[in-house]
This record gives C-alpha cells, structure tokens and sequence, in this order.
C-alpha cells in the first residue's frame, strides 16, 4: 500500500492524523493535475454505483480518506478538505464554502458494484477523484468554477554551480515517490522525477506554486532531506530548510515571483441529501 501523508496542497492537517491512502502503487504520483483537469475528466468518469454520506458528531480530533480501486472510505473530514482533495488545489485558494458547513465534518462510504460481478478495475489517482468531485456534485450539490489570480509563487532555477541531479534523457518505464517524516526531519525519495515533477511536490512543501524554470530536461532519481518549518524556524547544527535544502543537495534554488494561479470559487454547495 503506497502511504501519501499530504493532500493536494502539501497542508499537514491540524486534525491530528488525517492522511490519505491509495491501494496501489500506482496512485503515486508528483505531478498534480489541477482542477481543470480533473473537472474534464469527471465529465468522462463513471460515478460511483452506492454512496453514503453522513454528518460527524463526535468530536474527534483525527480523520482520513481512503482510496482503493472499487471504493472511497472518508472518516470525520471537513468538506473543505474534501474539496481540496477532489479538485486538486490547496484549500486557501478555496472560497465560498458557507460557515456551517466549514465546521461539520463528514463520514463517506462510496462504493463500485459491477453489475455484472466481475472484479471493479484498477484506477489511477486522478481517475478516484473525478469520482468524488461527482460525489461531490451529486450529494452535496457542489457548483464550481475556476478564477485565475496573480499571487506569489516560487520559480523553481538551477542555482549557481549548477544542478547535482544527474538527468537520465533513457525511456522511463517507472516512476514513484515517497515523503517520509520523523520527529522534525522529512525526507522526500523520487525515482524517474522530472523538474515538473519536483516542482509540484515542492509546491506542497513551501505552501506556494512552484514552477518549472529550470530549463533541464529529462528524469532522475531523487533523495531531498530537510526539517520541518518550526524546527527551521528555531534553528540547531542538525536543522536545514527546505530552501537550503533545494540548494545544498539538488543545485536548485526557489526564487519568489508573482504569477497566475489557479482558484477554485464555490458557487453553490449544500446540506448533504438524504442517503
């Protein structure tokens, strides 16, 4: 089972726990599709077949979302969440969710039931979203539309000295990542990653759009090792940023810009309909 700790936006969640967890390896992915891809592919993704969608009283604190190829399992999640999950975009460059439903929580079970009885097929990443932004549409009634904006963004530049990762121009027949975190200390591991690639999973580090300005073409495998904000923040002899981190290990810098960025602006959302 391949563990994705971070949503779309990177934004580790003050609900304790919650983290996100695909059945198959191949749900790994860096490169984020963005929601105007994935509301095209919706418009081409079967629903799911049964769904439930319960409101959460418990108080809990913690909260997930699971995927497998035949289902969808959400547990004690805000809708914002949800939304950010489905259509691929950081939660702050989500507006309009109306106050009583920015604090309810959800329960979701969603399920595909072949008529036929055979086994549900495999599905990707981006495919198990489309699911839930139609989930979305049809329980909660959700109506979006895109509004592009200039905010702050990092260019993602090769840094004087140039690059240290080796880029392989070979035909890519795998690739996959992984973020782990310890204590203070993550550690981001990518195997056949493009320089789009490493911009999108640093995009959901430094809480900002980061684009490919680096020029390199190609692929590589790629180890990044940093400390989290506060430990940063605070400083030591075994703290390093994220930024120094870029520098020192991949010959890459992050340099601040202003650009257009994708929002997402809700339109109409309700109550969940009746099961």
């Amino acid at each position: 089972m391949t563990h994705r700790p971070l949503l779309a936006s990177g934004r580790r969640l003050t609900i304790a726990a919650a983290i996100i967890l695909f059945a198959s390896a191949a749900h790994a992915q860096l490169k984020h599709e963005g929601p105007a891809s994935l509301i095209a592919l919706s418009q081409t993704t079967a629903p799911y077949d049964v769904a439930s969608v319960r409101t959460n009283n418990k108080g809990a604190d913690s909260g997930n979302l699971n995927f497998h190829d035949d289902a969808l399992i959400v547990r004690n999640l805000p809708l914002d969440y949800i939304i950010e999950f489905a259509y691929d975009v950081p939660s702050d460059r989500v507006t309009g969710i109306p106050g009583a439903l920015k604090d309810q929580r959800f329960d979701i079970d969603a399920k595909v039931v072949p008529s036929d009885g055979s086994k549900p097929p495999e599905t990707t990443a981006s495919q198990d979203q489309a699911k839930l932004i139609l989930l979305l549409a049809d329980r909660f009634h959700l109506k979006v539309h895109i509004e592009p904006k200039t905010m702050p963004v990092y260019d993602l530049v090769v840094a004087k000295g140039g690059p240290k990762v080796k880029l392989s121009q070979d035909e890519l027949k795998d690739s996959n990542w992984n973020i782990n975190g310890e204590d203070t200390s993550f550690v981001l591991t990518s195997k056949g990653a493009s320089m789009a690639d490493v911009a999108a999973a640093l995009s959901d580090e430094v809480h900002r759009q980061v684009n490919d300005k680096t020029g390199l073409a190609g692929h590589a495998d790629i180890t990044l090792k940093w400390s989290d904000d506060v430990a940063a923040q605070q400083g030591g002899p075994n703290v390093i940023s994220i930024f120094t981190a870029i520098q020192d290990q991949l010959g890459l810098k992050l340099e601040s810009a202003k650009g257009p960025v994708d929002t997402l602006v809700i339109d109409h959302v309700e109550m969940p309909s009746a099961n």
